[in-house]
């Protein structure tokens, strides 16, 4: 699939320790996370974002699953939300920090495709048509590089096009903190390259990460129902176990009571009486 972009998911297995450590002893609506949770939530965004990437593979992009494995590490098998999936495929990361990284999987890729991007996978309600959107802007000849900007000052995603492609685009950045967007906007000056913005996005990097999606997706669904939610039913489902969905939890408990009353011919509590005891 030559002719088609290719897309790197940056992402790692979800070995408890090892991912998401800055989730780490975070506490969250009176849970205090560990290092089991941290991995639990890695796992949950990567198949959410995974299965709605899955939907592009193939047809509008290459789908590339970048691994961060420790040296002599074989490569994982795929998520199970893209296994067996055409248009996809997985390479280990190589390089000795993030920006070689990034270089070296965009530098590979583009050397079979005439676009390429990238993308974490701590991203569980990245929408599809954003990432559509980063290649369409520059296949129209919009800019040279597309990036998606996170509320922490660092990036979501980032498109090139061949004349983006430099070292130096990724060189002298401080990663993980809140200067990587205006540095990278200060390489891309540098280079002469034409920067498109897409849509601003959250990483779930922190406990107010974690709490912010939670009150996203409760917001969305008291006013349109599970429907109107963030597209992540992995991430959500987890977020209900911890307690961090009130409504969902409710709601949760109220379907087994009907299955029970179901079974045993009891009836079902009226409309509006609680199912949990209030805080």
């Amino acid at each position: 699939m030559p002719d088609l972009p290719c897309l790197l998911l940056f992402t790692k297995p979800a070995r408890a320790g090892r991912v998401k450590t800055r989730l780490i002893g975070a506490e969250v609506g009176g849970r205090r996370l560990d290092a089991a949770d941290a991995a639990a939530l890695h796992a949950a965004s990567l198949g959410d974002l995974a299965e709605r990437l899955a939907l592009g593979a193939g047809h509008a992009f290459r789908l590339r699953v970048a691994w961060d494995l420790a040296p002599g590490e074989p490569l994982p098998a795929p998520p199970p939300e893209l296994a067996g999936r055409p248009g996809v495929d997985a390479v280990r990361q190589r390089g000795c920090g993030l920006g070689e990284r990034l270089f070296a999987a965009l530098a590979d890729a583009a050397r079979e495709h005439p676009l390429v991007a990238a993308v974490g996978s701590d991203h569980p309600t990245l929408p599809l048509a954003t990432v559509e959107r980063s290649f369409a802007a520059l296949a129209e000849g919009d800019g040279d590089v597309a990036l998606g900007p996170s509320h922490d000052g660092g990036y979501y995603l980032i498109a090139l096009a061949p004349r983006a492609l430099s070292p130096r685009l990724f060189a002298e950045i401080d990663w993980s903190s809140e200067w990587v967007r205006g540095q990278t906007l200060e390489r891309c000056s540098e280079l002469g390259l034409r920067v498109v913005e897409l849509p601003p996005g959250r990483d779930i990097d922190r406990g107010d990460d974690v709490a912010a999606l939670a009150a996203d997706i409760a917001a969305a669904e008291a006013v349109g129902g599970a429907g109107e939610a963030p597209d992540c039913p992995r991430a959500r489902a987890l977020l209900a176990r911890w307690g961090l969905l009130p409504g969902a939890v409710s709601s949760l408990h109220g379907e087994a009571k009907k299955r029970s009353s179901a079974v045993s011919g009891t009836s079902a509590p009226t409309a509006g009486a609680p199912l949990v005891p209030p805080p």
